[in-house]
């Protein structure tokens, strides 16, 4: 016997794995050249670049974009509390895990505020306007991202206030998304969820199958994202170990981006 299940019922568009799986391809991509500037195998680091700084933004807004997506989907029906809470352990224990690891490894940049921690406290957060009247979950929105612009004080300049995002001083680690204005991000992911669930003929679009090799990818970019680095890191160091001190290259250029401008 068959069962039939409609696209509306569905609570995971593969196109959402296949925009999460592009995202991790351009952060590995992203990592790959830091990793070379790292080890000075190329004269360049991407992470002071506005070019860089942007492409970061961008990957960093899709992650979050698409947990305000999941989360609709999750919970369209009804807050499904033991799946809501095994998966932020989940993201919360990795954020932990990061943290610790990047303190021994890294210590004067170590990650304290990443982009797992800020998916773990916004998909918190989230859950109060999950189910909001949608304007309202549209101007928190506009006030989560404008307000760190709105805001100039020194008061936030301090490490123990660095997660919130109103500081003025950038602090000094390898990975820095705080929570504002971030989390207006997830909120817009939430208003869209929400648009296109009110219309059958974009549920069924976005539910049909998708590319199979970035759906896989981004279904699993969790482990993806925790053992790239080391993994990257690691075949560097041997290379570099193996090979010698090599002549340093510049293989991409500010002019490169000026060009293609």
């Amino acid at each position: 016997m068959s069962v039939v299940t409609s696209s509306s019922s569905l609570t995971r568009w593969p196109i959402v794995d296949t925009l999460r799986g592009i995202a991790v391809i351009a952060m590995i991509g992203f990592h790959f050249i830091w990793d070379l500037g790292f080890f000075q195998m190329i004269d360049y680091d991407i992470s002071f670049t506005p070019e860089g700084r942007v492409l970061s933004h961008l990957i960093a807004g899709i992650f979050l974009f698409l947990v305000g997506v999941s989360l609709t989907l999750a919970h369209r029906k009804e807050l499904n509390a033991r799946a809501f809470l095994k998966r932020f352990f989940k993201i919360a224990g990795a954020a932990a895990f990061v943290s610790l690891g990047t303190f021994f490894a890294t210590p004067e940049e170590w990650i304290f505020f990443g982009v797992l921690h800020c998916i773990a406290l916004s998909s918190l957060l989230a859950l109060l306007l999950l189910r909001a009247p949608l304007i309202i979950v549209f101007v928190s929105a506009l006030l989560a991202l404008s307000v760190p612009a709105l805001i100039e004080t020194p008061f936030f300049d301090r490490p123990d206030m660095y997660w919130l995002g109103l500081n003025q001083v950038l602090p000094r680690t390898n990975d820095y998304v705080p929570l504002l204005p971030w989390f207006g991000v997830v909120l817009i992911g939430i208003v869209i969820a929400r648009l296109i669930l009110a219309r059958e003929a974009l549920v069924t679009l976005l539910a049909r199958p998708s590319f199979i090799p970035l759906t896989l990818i981004g279904r699993y970019a969790l482990p993806i994202y925790l053992l790239h680095q080391p993994v990257l890191i690691g075949f560097l160091w041997v290379f570099v170990t193996l090979a010698g001190p090599l002549e340093k290259t510049s293989v991409i250029e500010p002019a490169f981006f000026q060009n293609c401008a």
